[in-house]
């Protein structure tokens, strides 16, 4: 399948931001949709997949093949969380084991799906160390960003926190009040599943849905001035923004960059999708149809698809047969705001 640029600038309003500062910058955690244990029996008819800043939901007809029942697992894999304290991370709902509010319902009845969590220490020069039943032992909660985790550090002692220390698990920091913190370097990785039935010779409909994790600056990068031509390349590739829609950043760049009062200021959102590695049914997907929702009408958009069209003031949508993915869904927004 081929993929032609898409870049939608819908109304002028030249502008920009500061220079971006690493410390502007905020990480998404991509996610993707369901994954079917191997099972060449079962074909996916129909995905229709609906992303927004707000929520993903993903919309699946599968069709059993045989004559007989069968029963398989599907998961929805949750992206990995490191306790890196130099990543300010996006997480929709930090508190819980389901930071993405994930659900799901089958035939249009919730289901509900198991929770698999493990933790690591990941080093680029040995194989991970699963140090899961180490944390449980001591009470430490897996997810390893919340406030809950931070209190049962707290609670350690002392020689138990330099145990930890010096096995990996934990680093010690100074902040710049003076103050004497631990932080988790392990990462969490987890996903949900369950057992499902697919019923012989006919179809059942799988729904999944989540509230994105969004990466972002909170001033432009793209547009302005020092964007050197490999990071020009790289939005290109990434995004498929083209000249015209790069003018436009740039007017964006200029009128936010001009105005002393900060009245007006744009910036970017980055929203990310996996479709390309969960095929394990049986042929392409038949029918796929993605609708990219932008939300505020003067919000720019730019992604690589096929035969997008406009369907509303907020909306894009394409649809392709026998869809086989090559590529994960990535979504540029420039995003403006007016007032202090």
């Amino acid at each position: 399948m081929s993929m032609r640029t898409l870049s939608l600038a819908l109304v002028v309003l030249a502008a920009t931001s500061l220079p971006v500062r690493s410390d502007d910058s905020t990480a998404a955690l991509i996610a993707g949709g369901l994954v079917l244990e191997k099972a060449d029996t079962i074909a996916l008819a129909a995905e229709d997949l609906y992303l927004s800043e707000q929520a993903v939901q993903i919309d699946y007809r599968f069709r059993n093949l045989t004559d007989s029942d069968i029963v398989t697992t599907i998961a929805f894999p949750m992206p990995d969380i490191t306790g890196d304290s130099e990543m300010l991370v996006s997480l929709p709902d930090p508190a819980h084991d389901n930071f993405l509010k994930f659900q799901s319902a089958v035939d249009g009845e919730p289901v509900e799906s198991q929770v698999e969590q493990r933790a690591f220490l990941m080093r680029s020069d040995t194989p991970p160390v699963e140090i899961t039943a180490r944390l449980k032992a001591l009470g430490i909660p897996l997810v390893p960003t919340t406030a809950a985790t931070e209190a049962a550090l707290r609670r350690l002692g002392e020689r138990q926190r330099r145990d930890l220390i010096a096995a990996g698990i934990l680093e010690r920091q100074e902040h710049k009040d003076g103050t004497i913190a631990d932080a988790p370097l392990w990462t969490l990785k987890s996903k949900f599943w369950r057992r499902q039935v697919f019923p012989a010779g006919r179809e059942i409909a799988v729904r999944q849905s989540y509230v994105p994790s969004l990466g972002g600056l909170a001033s432009l990068s793209y547009g302005g001035p020092n964007l050197d031509p490999a990071q020009k390349a790289h939005y290109a590739t990434r995004y498929c923004t083209d000249p015209t829609f790069e003018r436009v950043a740039q007017a964006l760049y200029r009128r936010s960059s001009a105005d002393g009062s900060r009245a007006f200021q744009a910036y970017e959102r980055s929203l990310s999708h996996v479709i390309s590695s969960g095929g394990n049914w049986a042929g392409p997907i038949g029918q796929f149809k993605l609708v990219v929702d932008k939300g505020d009408p003067t919000t720019l958009v730019s992604f690589c698809g096929a035969n997008v069209k406009k369907t509303g003031p907020t909306t894009f949508e394409t649809v392709m047969r026998d869809f086989v993915p090559q590529r994960d869904i990535e979504i540029l927004l420039l995003k403006t705001k007016t007032g202090e």
